[in-house]
């Protein structure tokens, strides 16, 4: 895997809003990403009160440019000034206030729908070396791009199989591209995941491994083979074979083209959908499904 495909635990710093970036996608709440977007509001709010304490002075500086001496206009400067330097409390709560009432606003826009090239899904539906569970022939697509040890690719999955195992949405034919952007462990485990299929046994080894708990080693994959009773001599041998390394290279220009920078990262009937696809959203999509014919 190339180099902007991995998770570093300490990336390069591009820029200092940046620092703590992740990869975990927008509904990620890692700690990391967490701070990136708290360096980032901490900062637009000390800018922004700047901002607004020279808005003040100048309004102040224009109010008594014709009522009052230079001498008076200094005094009410300095005055201004040592309130703002006793109370930055009063303009950071402002700020925050404002800055959660345009959160809100934001969040209540209705989104324009982004739709995936139409051609790269086509391609990715006729690509044999792709797996997919759900109905097979199912009108209503959901592809995903995920990794094994991310934990909102871990709830999203969980949704999904929990979807489709009560057959709330018969419709749905759920496209998996297993794509690992947590570094070589993840590959590992995408490896012998894919190495199942080669016994038939893809949907089986993809639930048994997002079933595990903890650190996901060899041993815990191979014992997640044994369960589901899969030769494992030979689910290691295809697991290190050039094909199946081929296929993570296939999946990653998928990737590419894309441009993916987080997972999880889903095509829900066309449409682009960044983020983990769990609880409402899965609700909202499992009734689309349905509607169509």
């Amino acid at each position: 895997m190339s180099k902007n495909m991995k998770h570093k635990a300490e990336p390069m710093v591009k820029h200092p809003l940046e620092e703590t970036a992740c990869k975990c996608g927008d509904a990620c709440t890692c700690r990391s990403h967490g701070s990136s977007k708290l360096i980032i509001k901490s900062g637009v709010t000390i800018f922004s009160a700047l901002m607004i304490s020279g808005a003040i002075l100048a309004a102040a500086d224009i109010q008594r440019m014709f009522k009052g001496s230079a001498s008076s206009r200094q005094t009410t400067e300095a005055e201004i000034r040592t309130f703002i330097q006793k109370n930055p409390k009063l303009i950071a709560d402002t700020m925050e206030t404002y800055y959660k009432a345009q959160q809100a606003k934001k969040a209540a826009e209705p989104r324009q729908p982004q739709f995936a090239d139409k051609k790269l899904v086509e391609e990715i539906l006729a690509d044999k070396t792709n797996y997919s569970l759900g109905n097979p022939d199912g009108k209503f697509v959901i592809i995903e791009f995920f990794d094994y040890q991310c934990g909102w690719c871990k709830r999203t999955n969980e949704g999904i199989s929990k979807v489709l195992a009560d057959n709330k949405a018969p419709n749905i034919r759920w496209v998996l591209i297993d794509t690992p952007i947590f570094g070589e462990k993840s590959e590992m485990i995408a490896r012998y995941v894919l190495a199942a299929g080669k016994q038939g046994k893809f949907a089986e080894m993809h639930h048994a491994v997002s079933a595990l708990k903890g650190t996901i080693d060899k041993t815990a994959l191979l014992n997640a083979a044994k369960s589901i009773k899969i030769n494992t001599e030979k689910l290691q041998a295809d697991a290190d074979s050039d094909e199946i390394k081929g296929k993570l290279e296939s999946n990653k220009k998928y990737a590419d083209t894309l441009k993916i920078s987080g997972v999880p990262f889903l095509i829900v009937d066309g449409k682009i959908n960044p983020g983990a696809l769990i609880g409402k959203r899965l609700d909202e999509v499992v009734k689309l499904s349905n509607q169509i014919k």
